[in-house]
């Protein structure tokens, strides 16, 4: 277990085997390479993302698949080597949730620049997917008017 200072909770302890590493770090943070996912409460979708290193930097976060089952982001193959991803292995394809204050009907989640990761290698890499993924995917969305937003491109870029 390691102990980190966190912004949000405090002083906690993590296990190192949870640690993820994003070796180019994120869109706006390169230099900020380590994170542990954080579940908000056992029966909550969405969970943080926080750095290890800046006590500050804590995203909320969404599995992509809950938004829509079928969503599919086809990953470079600078970018599969990158994350030594194999066909066996298990990938994680996470979306950066946005809440504006005091109105978190309006909430997003941005599925153009998912975080990939690797859960074998517990590497991970923010991809900056075709512009047809929306940046803005509301969260608050009527079942039956809700279109699904799977789409593969080959442009793919990496971060």
């Amino acid at each position: 277990m390691i102990t980190i200072q966190t912004g949000r909770f405090g002083e906690i302890e993590v296990a190192e085997e949870t640690l993820l590493t994003f070796p180019s770090g994120l869109v706006g943070f390169p230099a900020v390479q380590e994170f542990v996912v954080l579940d908000v409460a056992e029966d909550c979708q969405y969970q943080w993302f926080q750095s290890i290193t800046e006590s500050e930097l804590a995203l909320v976060i969404i599995d992509v698949h809950i938004l829509d089952q079928n969503f599919q982001a086809e990953v470079s193959d600078e970018g599969l080597a990158e994350l030594a991803i194999t066909p066996s292995d298990p990938v994680l394809i996470l979306a950066v949730v946005t809440i504006p204050a005091g109105e978190p009907a309006q909430a997003t989640a941005n599925l153009r620049a998912p975080l990939v990761v690797n859960l074998r290698t517990r590497k991970g890499k923010q991809l900056i997917l075709h512009e047809s993924l929306p940046l803005r995917f509301s969260l608050m969305r009527d079942e039956e008017t809700a279109q699904p937003v799977s789409v593969i491109e080959n442009e793919t870029a990496s971060v």
